[in-house]
């Protein structure tokens, strides 16, 4: 069972948070090989296969980064959605590390810096 983990994000803002994965035993997990994926979606039965989000994820060591830049969360417009975080080994294995719902808070500025 995957740990519950909720999120707050604030709609046209971005958004990153660093996930630490460790063994049973509470040592850094050797995650080399490993690829992650992150999902949003409005519901838990939700089955479209891109969601409503991606998080972009990269792993380093045993920390699971992830990303949602203001261009995707700036088009989040419910308050409540859903999330998990998977890990995947280099024979297709899938281990669920984190899941729960997403808060979404709407946003006041709309003026976006181009770069």
């Amino acid at each position: 069972m995957p740990d519950k983990q909720n999120l707050s994000i604030y709609a046209g803002d971005d958004y990153a948070a660093d996930v630490i994965v460790t063994s049973s035993d509470g040592e850094p997990a050797d995650l080399t090989g490993y690829t992650a994926q992150s999902q949003i979606r409005t519901s838990v039965s939700d089955t479209s296969p891109d969601g409503v989000a991606q998080f972009s994820c990269s792993i380093a060591g045993n920390i699971v980064t992830i990303v949602l830049t203001h261009d995707v969360t700036k088009l989040l417009t419910r308050s409540t959605y859903y999330w998990d975080l998977q890990i995947i080994d280099s024979l297709g294995w899938i281990t669920t590390l984190l899941a729960g719902q997403v808060s979404v808070s709407k946003e006041i500025t709309k003026l976006y810096a181009t770069a």
